[in-house]
């Protein structure tokens, strides 16, 4: 499992890990907890945190805490991204990353 990071700006913790059954690729995410509680926040896959190069959206985060799933788009080839980025919805601004294995 990977480990969440927060940046200079937010603490964040939390392991994340990578299921692949069969075409359906699940990235799971555990002891998820941020300082950004009142934001809605939403994840990206992303080639080192680039934000620039062929980020994918997974969408918004279900909670800001805790234990949930993030199901990544079929026909993504998952080893060619190897960072998750969390951020506030419609910001540029960071809270987490996390290297996916």
């Amino acid at each position: 499992m990977g480990s969440v990071a927060g940046t200079e700006n937010y603490t964040a913790s939390g392991y994340v890990g990578a299921a692949v059954v069969g075409s359906s690729i699940t990235l799971s995410l555990k002891d998820f907890t941020t300082a950004a509680k009142d934001d809605m926040l939403e994840a990206f896959l992303t080639i080192n945190g680039n934000m620039a190069k062929r980020s994918i959206a997974l969408g918004p985060l279900p909670q800001t805490s805790g234990a949930f799933d993030l199901s990544v788009p079929e026909g993504t080839d998952i080893s060619l991204f190897n960072t998750l980025v969390i951020r506030p919805i419609g910001t540029e601004t960071t809270v987490a990353t996390a290297s996916v294995p």
